[in-house]
C-alpha cells in the first residue's frame, strides 16, 4: 500500500482495513482521528470521509458524541451477512458457469493454489486476500455488475468476521474445509453443470458459517 500513489481518503481507508486484517484493531477498539492524523500526516477531512465509507461497509461504527470504533456484530448480523452473500454468490455462479472462460478457471486454480501456500504459512492476512480474489473472479464472470458490486461488500463485512472468528491457525492445511470447497467449485465450474456450481457455492458459505467461534456473540 503506497501513500503516493492513493488518495488520502483511500489510503486512510486500507490502512484501517490492513490494522483490522492484522489484528492490531478489535472490535469495539475505538479509531482516534487524532492518533491517525499524527501517524499518517493526513487532514482530518479525508480521514472522516474514510471512516463514512468504513461505516457504509458495516466495518466500522459511527456513534455520535462518540467517535468511531471497529463494528462489534451481533449473531444476527453474522449469520444475515453469510445468508445474504450465498443468496447473491449463488445467483452470480448460475451466470458465471456460462461465461467461464478458459483463462477464468486458470486464475481460479491458481488462487487455490496460493490459498494452499500461504495457509502452511500461517499467513492469515494473505489467506484471506486470496480468498476474496477466488470469490470476485466468479463473481465478475458472471458479467453483472450489481452481484459484483455487493458480493464484494459482504466479503469486506465477512472477512472482518474470518479474522476475528475463524479457527485458522490449529488447522491443519491438508483439513482446510475452505480449499476443499475451493477445489469442489472449481470441479463444478468445469463441468458446467448450473445446478452443481450453485449447491458448491451455497454448501461453501453454509459450512463456513457454521466453523466460526460465534460463542459469546449476542443477538
Amino acid at each position: 500500500m503506497e501513500k503516493d500513489v492513493l488518495k488520502p481518503e483511500e489510503y486512510i481507508y486500507y490502512l484501517i482495513k490492513d490494522k483490522i486484517a492484522k489484528r492490531e484493531l478489535f472490535p469495539k477498539c475505538q479509531i482516534v482521528e487524532a492518533q491517525l492524523v499524527d501517524e499518517t500526516g493526513i487532514s482530518r477531512t479525508p480521514i472522516r470521509h474514510a471512516l463514512k465509507k468504513l461505516n457504509y461497509e458495516g466495518i466500522v461504527d459511527l456513534i455520535p458524541n462518540r467517535g468511531a470504533f471497529v463494528a462489534n456484530a451481533t449473531l444476527e448480523e453474522v449469520i444475515s451477512v453469510y445468508e445474504c452473500k450465498k443468496t447473491l454468490e449463488a445467483a452470480a455462479i448460475e451466470k458465471a458457469c456460462i461465461n467461464m472462460t478458459d483463462q477464468d478457471l486458470i486464475i481460479l486454480e491458481e488462487l487455490i493454489n496460493n490459498t494452499i501456500e500461504v495457509h502452511r504459512k500461517k499467513e492469515l492476512y494473505n489467506f484471506i486476500s486470496f480468498n476474496e480474489k477466488f470469490h470476485m473472479t466468479i463473481a465478475r464472470a458472471s458479467k453483472n455488475k450489481y452481484y459484483e458490486k455487493f458480493i464484494s461488500e459482504l466479503i469486506e463485512k465477512s472477512n472482518v468476521y474470518l479474522i476475528f472468528y475463524d479457527p485458522f491457525m490449529p488447522i491443519v492445511t491438508d483439513e482446510s474445509e475452505a480449499i476443499k470447497a475451493h477445489y469442489n467449485i472449481l470441479d463444478a465450474l468445469k463441468s458446467k453443470n448450473v445446478n452443481t456450481c450453485i449447491e458448491a457455492i451455497i454448501i461453501h458459505n453454509q459450512i463456513t458459517l457454521d466453523r466460526l467461534n460465534l460463542n459469546g456473540i449476542v443477538w
